[in-house]
């Protein structure tokens, strides 16, 4: 009997850099009932314009159930729509959401009429159990881990322990066209790979403490390569995108997995390995130094603010000079630090906001390799800040659906929380703050549309000068870029 499962787009519009991730969250799931025998059948929509078709043939014959996932934003359209078709195809076959966004609100997801069961939290435990009580027709109040409404009535079971990742067999990546996932980074094909969850962190505007509980859990070194080996061995590929929320919460077990990819001689590259700038401070040059034979190519770092009252408000626990040390620190080595800045925070003044522009000149000026990103805030419902912004004046949606307007490339029209002058900086500046650090688009390690990297190079000198003297007269190119959809589309 078959399940489908589906991974709905989480954006529209064109791509100047072609990324699409590996849907790891539904491999996760689809692994153990892979390997218990049912018919799992996964159907991708970003990129992939036969979506639709492969989606209505997948729902042939006998299925026990549709799943879906999501995050909240702009995703949760293609959610929808994908529930639409089920709808459509196949009137009675039950619907089961997870995902992040579905986790932090399963009563509205329900509620919403695209849902008839939520999967919350960790899926790989759940969701067998759930599919043999839906083809055995045992009541769903036997499924711990999962919400449902029974006539009427919410209702939500136990919830189910955390998982052993170091139990849990390899993915099942022949469940998918694994040529459609690869990025071309450093001249190397790469996948996305995980090898832990959760944070131990507090960051109030972030979704992990809430459905992790900061309990940081994570896969023995052994066991890291026992997974990539499989992937090289069966696939070629040998460049890998740590998705891990903090790979490095373990600094002994940090080392020990990159020494193991050193010791493998597999010529394994990473190209994405997510830390903290104060945790880039407690390395030695031993470590770092480590990290560049292992072919660590880039360090991604959360600064989110570039004032100090801003980051203790959203209680990063970390400092500014901490930043600039690491920043320092990585200099001397061939690593590229990716710095994530967020604007449009609560209670952020266009002086702030100013703060955080310098702090990133500053950085990619100071380290030629160094390059950011400034994405607008997004309020995770569940999270700290998010009861910030509603104190501010947000009200919260009472559809599923009018949650998609939550997306981190424009400030909502609603955002009270946010100062006028600040939306009037941040409208302006997104598109521009894009080329901060010698072009984001032209970076020679991304394999880039040639026509815009052309575009880059000719844009970059006002770009720059529009962002160091935050210059917001006529901004035609961000208007233009909207238009075009490089920013992405909702629909």
């Amino acid at each position: 009997m078959r399940i489908v499962l589906f991974n709905p787009a989480p954006r529209s519009g064109w791509q100047v850099q072609r990324r699409i991730e590996l849907p790891l969250g539904l491999l996760c799931v689809a692994t153990p009932l892979d390997l218990a025998g049912w018919d799992v059948c996964i159907v991708e929509e970003y990129g992939n314009r036969r979506w639709r078709t492969e989606l209505v043939e997948a729902l042939r014959g006998e299925c026990v159930c549709f799943g879906v996932t999501s995050m909240t934003g702009p995703q949760l359209l293609h959610a929808v729509r994908a529930c639409q078709v089920v709808r459509q195809q196949r009137p009675g076959l039950p619907i089961v959401w997870g995902g992040i966004h579905a986790s932090l609100l399963p009563e509205q997801t329900l509620r919403s009429g695209w849902a008839d069961v939520v999967v919350v939290g960790e899926g790989e435990e759940t969701f067998p159990d759930l599919a043999d009580a839906l083809a055995a027709g045992r009541p769903l109040g036997s499924v711990a881990g999962i919400a449902y409404l029974e006539e009427g009535r919410f209702r939500a079971t136990a919830p189910r322990p955390y998982i052993d990742l170091n139990a849990q067999p390899p993915l099942s990546y022949r469940l998918i066209n694994m040529d459609h996932y690869r990025r071309r980074l450093f001249g190397m094909d790469h996948v996305s790979f995980n090898s832990s969850r959760g944070c131990p962190f507090r960051c109030a505007f972030c979704w992990d403490p809430v459905l992790h509980g900061r309990k940081w859990r994570a896969m023995e070194p052994d066991t890291v390569m026992d997974h990539l080996r499989r992937v090289i061995r069966d696939y070629g590929i040998r460049g890998f995108l740590f998705t891990d929320d903090f790979f490095f919460a373990d600094l002994t077990r940090a080392r020990g997995v990159v020494e193991a990819v050193v010791q493998s001689g597999l010529g394994i590259s990473i190209s994405k390995l997510q830390v903290r700038a104060d945790t880039i401070c407690r390395m030695d040059r031993d470590f770092l130094d480590l990290l560049v034979r292992a072919n660590v190519r880039r360090l991604t770092i959360g600064v989110e603010s570039g004032s100090q009252p801003m980051l203790d408000r959203i209680r990063k626990d970390m400092t500014i000079e901490q930043v600039i040390e690491a920043n320092e620190r990585l200099k001397p080595h061939p690593i590229v630090p990716v710095y994530l800045f967020m604007m449009a925070l609560p209670g952020e003044t266009p002086e702030q906001f100013a703060q955080s522009i310098a702090l990133a000149v500053r950085l990619t000026d100071e380290n030629p390799r160094a390059v950011k990103t400034f994405n607008v805030y997004t309020p995770y419902p569940g999270t700290e800040l998010y009861d910030t912004t509603v104190a501010h004046g947000l009200q919260p949606p009472h559809r599923l659906e009018d949650w998609a307007a939550f997306n981190f490339r424009k400030v909502r029209d609603d955002a009270a929380w946010v100062h006028p002058r600040t939306r009037r900086l941040v409208d302006a500046l997104d598109f521009p703050l894009m080329f901060l650090g010698k072009g984001h688009f032209v970076t020679p390690y991304k394999r880039t549309n040639p026509l815009a990297v052309a575009l880059a190079r000719m844009y970059y000198p006002l770009a720059r000068h529009r962002v160091t003297n935050l210059d917001v007269r006529f901004p035609l190119e961000t208007l233009l870029a909207r238009g075009l959809g490089i920013f992405g589309r909702q629909d």
